[in-house]
C-alpha cells in the first residue's frame, strides 16, 4: 500500500481548549516519509516533530516540544490524521494548542475531507509489534500486542460514578470506522472536576459546547451522539497518542482506565521496539 498525504491546504480558525487562544490550524500537505510535523507559524515557523522523544510529562493532554518549542493538546487532530489514514502533513499553528472543535475530531476529519487524500509514490512502512508491552496495574492499564492487520482499540470506561456506568467498547480503526463511530465522541469532565480544573489552568476556553461537562443528569446543556460516547472519546485519544509513535500500527490494544501518560508509556515503548528492528 503506498503513502498517503493531503492534497492540498486548508485551514480553520477558533479557540483551544485549555489556553483560550484565538488560533488558526492549517493542514498542508506533507513530503514522503516525513510523517505528521507541527510548525508554530508564531513562532517563526519552529517545527515540532510528532516523535515519542519529544512527549513531554503533564496532566490530561499531550504536550510535545522540541528546542523549548511547545505544542500540546494535539491528541485530536493526530487521531484524525491517523484514523482517515493519512501518513504524512504538516500540522501548522498560530498558537500553542489547535482550536477545540466540538471537543472531538470531527472539524479535523472535515479539514482532512474537504483537503481530500493522495497517494505518494512510496510504499507505507507497517509495523507489528515483536513482542506484548504492557504498562500500568490491576486498576489501571494498557496492553498492545500484535495483530494481523491493522489496529484494533479496546477500551474500557470506569469513573465510578452510578451515572457514568462502567463501559466497553472496540473498534477496528478504518478511514470510516473513526469518521463515523470514533472521531465525532467529545472530550469531557465531572460536574464535580470542571470548577477544580479550571482553578488549576485547565479549560479556559472550555464551555459546554465543546466539552461535555457531566452531571448526574447526563451532559449540561448538551446531549450525547452516543450511548457510550464518553468510552468512545477515550479510545480516541488512544488512537492521538499512539499517532504519536509515527508508526502505521498491526496491533490490538486492550485499555482498562488508561489515560494520556500510560498511552503515552505505550507509545515511546513501541517505537523503542521499532528501533531494535532497524
Amino acid at each position: 500500500m503506498k503513502q498517503t498525504t493531503l492534497n492540498k491546504a486548508v485551514s480553520m480558525t477558533g479557540t483551544s481548549l485549555h489556553e483560550g487562544h484565538d488560533v488558526t490550524l492549517t493542514l498542508k500537505p506533507g513530503a514522503v516519509d516525513s510523517g505528521y510535523v507541527l510548525v508554530r507559524t508564531d513562532r517563526d515557523g519552529a517545527r515540532v516533530r510528532v516523535h515519542p522523544g519529544n512527549i513531554q510529562e503533564v496532566q490530561r493532554r499531550t504536550l510535545l516540544m522540541e528546542n523549548g518549542v511547545e505544542v500540546h493538546t494535539v491528541e485530536h487532530v493526530l487521531a484524525a490524521l491517523y484514523g482517515l489514514g493519512i501518513d504524512n502533513a504538516v500540522i501548522e499553528l498560530s498558537a500553542p494548542e489547535p482550536p477545540a472543535g466540538d471537543g472531538s475530531s470531527k472539524a479535523f476529519v472535515e479539514l482532512a475531507r474537504e483537503a481530500g487524500v493522495v497517494e505518494l509514490d512510496a510504499e507505507r512502512a507497517e509495523f507489528t509489534p515483536t513482542e506484548t508491552i504492557e504498562v500500568g496495574d490491576d486498576k489501571v492499564s494498557i496492553r498492545i500486542e500484535p495483530a494481523a492487520d491493522g489496529l484494533t482499540v479496546n477500551y474500557t470506561l470506569d469513573y465510578g460514578v452510578p451515572f457514568m456506568p462502567r463501559t466497553t467498547v472496540e473498534f477496528n480503526v478504518t478511514p470510516e470506522s473513526f469518521e463515523q463511530q470514533i472521531g465525532p465522541a467529545r472530550t469531557f469532565c465531572l460536574e464535580q472536576e470542571a470548577k477544580a480544573l479550571q482553578a488549576m489552568g485547565f479549560g479556559k476556553g472550555a464551555n459546554t459546547q465543546n466539552t461535555l461537562v457531566v452531571s448526574p443528569d447526563g451532559p449540561l446543556e448538551n446531549s450525547l451522539r452516543y450511548d457510550d460516547e464518553y468510552a468512545r472519546h477515550k479510545l480516541l485519544d488512544v488512537i492521538g497518542d499512539l499517532a504519536v509513535t509515527g508508526l502505521r500500527l498491526n496491533a490490538k490494544v486492550t485499555a482498562v482506565k488508561s489515560g494520556h501518560s500510560q498511552n503515552q508509556q505505550v507509545a515511546k515503548a513501541l517505537h523503542a521496539q521499532y528501533e531494535a528492528t532497524r
